[in-house]
């Protein structure tokens, strides 16, 4: 059954791709609507009124971008599923690379980026007992700096990066669900320990950085030149010496790139 209370003008739900979907005009969050919902369906909505991101920041959702939350089984193991943001990741990385997106990269732990520009972020969360929730924002023909400015030397869209003629999120839909079923699978069969290595091959050129720390965790060396994370998920910090500081990813509040 379709959850009610979140929903205005509702289009029908199609299957795309093995995935069940439910194409909405507006709502105030695809997680939410998505969260009773059963694996392999997915929420899409062309705005979102109540997006989040990371720590319940605010996403902004304007039209011309990709909201979608995407239901997939879940073990209920949730430290063998630490570290699925960056899998779904690397999997959209590869799709839309595929879509002559040029120079895209992953920043940690869950952002698509151009350059210095956010062009998408992914939120995890779970659903029911046995759904996670991926959750994905994608900047394609929007502008989501005309409803804050704060964003006008932040954020990116895709469309002034792509080889091809982009008009919007019905473009990439597809490529986008086989990218997460592909990410489950990987990420099932291999875990983080399995996946590193793949992942550090996404992060771009090097880049200086500045770690937050989490409440409560003091770090004796907050900068450093990132240098991915080991296969227990630590990230990986090069210092000018060529030594390699290993900082647990839940020491890490926030990692702010400086250059």
């Amino acid at each position: 059954m379709i959850p009610s209370g979140h929903i205005i003008r509702p289009a029908p739900a199609t299957d795309v791709a093995g995935w069940r979907v439910h194409a909405l005009a507006e709502v105030d969050s695809t997680q939410r609507f998505a969260a009773p919902l059963p694996a392999w369906s997915a929420v899409l909505a062309a705005r979102q009124t109540g997006g989040r991101g990371q720590r319940e920041r605010l996403f902004a959702s304007d039209p011309g971008g990709l909201y979608l939350t995407a239901v997939v089984p879940f073990d209920g193991n949730a430290a063998q599923w630490r570290g699925f943001a960056l899998a779904v990741g690397w999997a959209l990385r590869h799709a839309l690379l595929e879509a002559e997106v040029s120079d895209l990269r992953l920043r940690w732990p869950n952002d698509l980026m151009i350059g210095s520009r956010k062009i998408g972020g992914i939120l995890i969360e779970q659903g029911g007992a046995q759904t996670l929730l991926i959750g994905l924002g994608l900047n394609i023909t929007n502008q989501p700096w005309l409803s804050d400015p704060a964003l006008q030397d932040v954020a990116g869209r895709l469309l002034d990066y792509s080889g091809r003629a982009l008009t919007g999120p019905a473009q990439l839909l597809e490529p986008v669900l086989r990218a997460i079923r592909l990410a489950h699978e990987e990420f099932g069969a291999r875990r983080l320990a399995g996946m590193a290595s793949l992942l550090n091959l996404g992060w771009g050129p090097p880049r200086r950085v500045s770690l937050e720390p989490a409440g409560g965790i003091e770090l004796l060396e907050k900068e450093g030149t990132f240098a991915g994370i080991d296969e227990t998920g630590h990230v990986l910090l090069a210092r000018p010496d060529g030594s390699i500081l290993r900082v647990p990813e839940h020491h890490i509040q926030r990692l702010v790139e400086l250059e």
